[in-house]
C-alpha cells in the first residue's frame, strides 16, 4: 500500500483533505505518529483545519504548548472560528499582546450596593 511507503503524494495535488481522512482513519487504528505526520504534512499545504485537528491530538498527549502554538499557528493564517480546544486553552480569551486574558473581578472602589456614575466615585 502506498500510505504504508509513506508515499503521501495527494498533498502535492492539493488533496489535504484525503490526507486528512487518512490521519483521522490512523488515529483511530491507533497509529498517533503517523496520523500527526499527515496532519502536520497536511498542514504545511494550507489545510489551517487539520491543525485544530493536530492540536487537540496534542493536548489529549498533555502537549499544552504544542496545543497552544498550533491554534495560534491556525490563528496567524486566518482561521479564527471558534473552536472548543480556544475555550478550553484560554476560556477568558487572550489580550492583543497574546498573553491570556484573566478572569474578571469587580473594581474594589465600586460599590456593589448602589449606583455610583463614572467619575463621580
Amino acid at each position: 500500500m502506498r500510505e504504508q511507503t509513506g508515499d503521501w503524494e495527494g498533498a502535492d495535488h492539493g488533496h489535504t483533505y484525503g490526507l486528512y481522512r487518512l490521519a483521522v482513519m490512523l488515529e483511530e487504528a491507533g497509529d498517533r505518529k503517523a496520523a500527526e505526520r499527515l496532519l502536520q504534512q497536511a498542514a504545511d499545504h494550507s489545510s489551517t483545519g487539520t491543525l485544530y485537528h493536530l492540536a487537540g491530538m496534542r493536548e489529549e498527549a498533555g502537549d499544552r504548548e504544542g496545543a497552544e502554538a498550533l491554534v495560534l499557528n491556525a490563528a496567524d493564517r486566518g482561521r479564527t472560528d471558534t473552536r472548543d480546544i480556544v475555550k478550553r486553552l484560554w476560556p477568558y480569551g487572550l489580550d492583543p499582546d497574546g498573553t491570556p486574558t484573566p478572569p474578571w473581578q469587580p473594581s474594589a472602589s465600586a460599590p456593589l450596593d448602589r449606583h455610583v456614575p463614572p467619575g463621580t466615585a
